[in-house]
């Protein structure tokens, strides 16, 4: 067994994979609310990056090997994955995944995960765990919801509050030759086709030959299957809220560009199979902002619909760009002066 020495953290023990050049498969993404997505080159321009970044999640395939290696198929049944953004990726740039040495003596355990650029920028920062429920650890997307300060004011992009739940499930299935949806314009079996660390037990061929018998959905489809309109035409619904009515005029169907800060999964009986019908269900957690932007982590509890069970849940943080809608700034003045005025009555 090699251990490797990584650029950032050269004191940790660890094992890594190869470098691979993932692809920006998102180019064509479908977003709506009047502009294209931060994968296509000119609005990540608009919205001052350097590059169209490559979705977060595409970059998880990259840990397969590593956590079959670490942890075994088990990995898939009971695994987590919780990682903070730092770094983008650009399309077909080299990056090289790693993950702390885990303890040979130990069938449960969470070790830290991440990978790295060429020149030793950080992509990603996390961890990653076998065995262990959600409250048997403390994940990256934990101690970063834990961190979050009070609002100021009222959000313009999040008008929903920590503890608010989608008013009811959202089917959801990925299957190997259908388009997954607008979110991700492609086939299961094209994403197979680039991804950059394919195994026997994703393919339609050889998925019989798992432990499981049938072919199971690669670590980036996670968050495929949870992030909505995924094989369905069902949307998302939330409460209404009373009094939004000049917010709704004022955007006029038009929505902030949105990126991903971070993502978690965890596997409660994984794992998750190609053409298995499952249902979402979601709740806000957590909402705040920074000087550029507005968030909002919202966990989905992804379900077998044939029996119930819970499969598993992806805890997402969604970043809304504020200098992506024009206005933003008296909207928001306007929306922190509602909120005050409320706070008085």
């Amino acid at each position: 067994e090699k251990l490797h020495m990584s650029k950032s953290r050269p004191n940790v023990e660890c094992i890594a994979g190869e470098w691979r050049r993932p692809h920006n498969d998102l180019q064509e993404q479908n977003v709506g609310g009047g502009h294209k997505a931060i994968h296509d080159d000119a609005t990540a321009a608009k919205v001052g990056l350097s590059l169209a970044p490559i979705h977060g999640t595409v970059h998880w395939s990259q840990l397969t090997p590593l956590l079959l290696q670490a942890f075994g198929p088990a990995w898939f049944e009971t695994g987590s994955i919780s990682v903070h953004f730092v770094n983008m990726v650009g399309h077909l740039q080299e990056v090289r995944a790693f993950l702390q040495k885990p303890d040979a003596t130990k069938k449960a355990q969470q070790v830290q995960v991440w990978m790295e650029h060429v020149d030793g920028r950080v992509v990603f920062d996390g961890t990653a765990s076998v065995g262990l429920k959600p409250g048997e650890m403390t994940t990256m997307a934990q101690s970063k919801i834990a961190a979050i300060k009070p609002v100021k004011g009222r959000l313009l992009f999040n008008r929903h509050g920590a503890g608010t739940r989608s008013l009811e499930p959202e089917p959801a299935k990925i299957e190997f030759d259908k388009v997954i949806g607008p979110l991700f314009p492609f086939t299961h079996q094209r994403k197979l086709d680039i991804i950059t660390e394919s195994h026997p037990w994703f393919a339609e061929a050889s998925g019989s030959s798992s432990p499981w018998g049938r072919a199971i959905l690669p670590p980036e489809s996670f968050n495929q299957i949870m992030l909505g309109l995924c094989g369905t035409s069902k949307v998302m619904r939330y409460p209404d809220i009373a009094g939004d009515e000049w917010l709704h005029k004022a955007m006029a169907g038009r929505s902030p560009v949105g990126l991903f800060g971070g993502c978690e999964v965890i596997l409660h009986n994984g794992p998750i199979f190609v053409g298995e019908a499952y249902a979402c269900s979601r709740e806000i957690v957590g909402v705040g902002e920074t000087p550029k932007a507005e968030f909002r982590w919202t966990r989905t509890f992804l379900r077998e619909s044939s029996s119930g069970k819970l499969v598993a849940e992806m805890t997402l943080q969604e970043m809304q760009l504020k200098n992506s809608l024009d206005g933003y700034t008296e909207l928001r003045a306007k929306s922190d002066a509602f909120e005050a005025k409320a706070a008085k009555l």
